[in-house]
């Protein structure tokens, strides 16, 4: 359980921290980049339209200083993401005052969840947040080959059926955050025939990114990671559960950074046995 005390926020500590808006996406974009992610600005819309994001804005009027978002996913779950400080900003508790600004923010929620680093598990730790389980991103060379599974575009028809598998493998209902990356890369949403699996990709600020993949196996999985990855026609990112990192191997794939799913709250719901890439640590 969390400590009550935590939650206890200092009156004047968020004074200079603001609800973002869309006139902030380049520059929350631009303190992503400067920390090294993947996101573009089509992923903090994401973050703006599903959810809320809190910004410190200083001197520097191109890149935000601090930045935390959260994402909800029905009653039961919802997502912490973004809680980042720009380097020449840190040691001065910002995160801290973001973390508890976000837990305060999901009060109700049955269970928070967020993706750490090896740097963050510490502190999420203190927050009360418990390890789940651990998962790792690793780049794809361009060219893989096609595997005998087959697969084909998803239609509009296809999308209850493919909703229900995820809302089973994740835990919560996710369409509108699914539907949008279907349509930011098109080419890369594609399904079995018989609607079992599915995979999805979205364009990064250095690689696309492949994932989520919900299937019944890994050789359904991988099958998909491949048609995707044939899809965009470059190198590609995965954020591959490490209970199935056999896949990587298969796939050619090079590790890149490890992460650690954490919740505080009741337990996770879900079954990531099924969910064989993630979506990424920002939208889990």
């Amino acid at each position: 359980m969390l400590d009550p005390s935590l939650l206890c926020l200092d009156p004047g500590a968020m004074t200079d921290f603001r609800a973002a808006t869309l006139a902030d996406l380049p520059a929350a974009a631009a303190l992503s980049a400067r920390i090294g992610w993947n996101q573009t600005p089509a992923d903090w819309r994401q973050f703006l339209e599903d959810g809320a994001v809190r910004a410190l804005a200083d001197d520097d009027a191109n890149c935000l200083a601090a930045t935390a978002a959260v994402l909800p996913y029905g009653r039961d779950l919802a997502w912490i993401s973004m809680v980042l400080v720009r380097p020449d900003r840190r040691r001065e508790g910002l995160a801290t005052t973001l973390m508890r600004w976000a837990i305060e923010h999901l009060n109700g929620t049955a269970c928070i969840a967020l993706d750490a680093t090896p740097a963050g598990q510490p502190v999420y730790r203190r927050l009360g947040f418990v390890d789940v389980f651990g998962f790792t991103r690793w780049a794809l060379p361009a060219g893989l080959r096609s595997l005998p599974t087959a697969t084909r575009p998803i239609a509009p028809e296809d999308w209850p059926a493919l909703l229900a598998l995820d809302a089973t493998a994740f835990g919560a209902p996710r369409g509108a955050l699914l539907r949008r990356f279907a349509a930011r890369q098109p080419a890369a949403a594609l399904t079995t025939p018989d609607r079992r699996g599915f995979v999805l990709a979205r364009e990064g600020r250095g690689a696309p990114q492949i994932g989520p993949v919900v299937a019944p196996d890994a050789q359904t999985a991988l099958a998909l990671v491949a048609a995707a990855q044939q899809a965009l026609a470059m190198p590609a990112l995965i954020d591959l559960n490490d209970a199935a990192r056999d896949l990587a191997t298969l796939l050619g794939a090079t590790a890149q950074r490890s992460f650690t799913r954490m919740t505080l709250g009741a337990p996770p719901p879900g079954d990531p046995s099924q969910n064989f890439v993630l979506a990424g640590p920002e939208f889990g």
